[in-house]
């Protein structure tokens, strides 16, 4: 089933409904709750947890920095399944230097003009609208960019190229011709851009975390199971003790990466104001952790593990990205280590 297919199926069942806070289901966003989402969506199938959070994350902009009448607009068609959302932030010459965005918006005394190229947009050409972050000054860096809500019905948007990657994911490249907005599209305030992404990813990663951590649950459960069905020397391989220390460090760490989720998740849940640390360290351990899990279940498999088709064989292919996307794991170890150098340096 297409990813649009299945988002429609999440909205009209309810699951949406868990990512947001709205009317019927009030208060602040229950990121452990998302969590749990992810986890048990990734579990059972990569394409089932791309349609849960890439459009959760194209809707988070707006529930952040959102008007009344934007979020009245656009979130409760997403929390029904109606309305496809998308983050357009990445530029080919743009990805973990956020500040390096090139996309512009003019404002023309009536409208803002946008105009620009964007990549690794996820839903594009199936998204019924667009979160996307241009430059609304001439002066480079992160206090010039700005955040709008583009519909894929407006005149201006060209679809370049989807492009064919390892996972499951509908990303590609588009560009906006002279695409013309009203001023009510802009979202939040002018040059408030970078602060509302950074935002958005801070609460994202711990959930990217979450599915990774998924990942590897499925791939150790069928680790477990072919170690005990398949035998080598007279004997099942479980029992052999090279194979069991290969398990023993898959729910090693496991464990950790459980631990770590849901401690930034618990976090935000309890008020705690900026959980960048605790994001960043659960996005990168458990992304690490599941590529080495999903690594050896392969291992463990032998040569039935490369077998497209293979339960294990999807999930290498799968895995793989959740180390680059939403912040690559270079990115979450500067992120980190400028927490620990700050925290030291307010010691003292």
């Amino acid at each position: 089933m297409a990813a649009r297919a299945i988002f429609g199926e999440l909205g009209r069942g309810g699951w949406l409904s868990h990512t947001l806070p709205s009317e019927t289901t009030p208060g602040a966003i229950d990121l452990r709750g998302v969590c749990l989402l992810r986890e048990c969506s990734a579990y059972a199938s990569a394409i089932a947890d791309i349609s849960l959070s890439e459009p959760w994350l194209g809707a988070l902009p707006i529930y952040l920095a959102g008007s009344r009448e934007q979020r009245d607009r656009y979130l409760s068609g997403y929390l029904q399944g109606r309305l496809l959302p998308a983050l357009a932030l990445s530029e080919p010459d743009a990805g973990s230097d956020v500040s390096a965005i090139q996309a512009t918006a003019q404002w023309d005394g009536e409208r803002y003009v946008l105009n620009g190229r964007k990549t690794w947009t996820s839903n594009v050409g199936l998204a019924d609208f667009y979160v996307v972050f241009a430059r609304t000054a001439d002066s480079a860096g992160a206090g010039s960019i700005s955040a709008f809500i583009v519909e894929a019905a407006d005149d201006g948007i060209v679809l370049e190229k989807r492009l064919n990657v390892l996972s499951p994911h509908t990303v590609g490249t588009w560009r906006l011709e002279n695409c013309r907005i009203p001023a009510a599209r802009l979202l939040g305030q002018l040059a408030q851009g970078m602060n509302i992404a950074l935002a958005a990813l801070e609460l994202f990663r711990p959930t990217v975390g979450a599915a990774t951590l998924g990942f590897a649950r499925r791939a150790m459960d069928e680790a477990v199971t072919r170690s005990m069905a398949r035998t080598a020397f007279k004997k099942p391989i479980s029992e052999h003790q090279l194979i069991q220390a290969k398990l023993a460090d898959m729910a090693m760490k496991i464990d950790a990466s459980a631990l770590l989720v849901y401690r930034a998740a618990w976090a935000h849940d309890a008020g705690k104001k900026g959980i960048g640390r605790e994001a960043a360290m659960a996005k990168l351990f458990s992304s690490e952790a599941a590529h080495d899990a999903v690594d050896e279940a392969v291992q463990i498999f032998g040569g039935l593990g490369t077998v497209r088709g293979m339960a294990v064989e999807r999930l290498y292919r799968h895995v793989r990205a959740f180390r680059i996307f939403d912040g690559t794991s270079e990115i979450q170890r500067l992120i980190i280590a400028r927490d620990v150098l700050h925290a030291a340096a307010s010691s003292t």
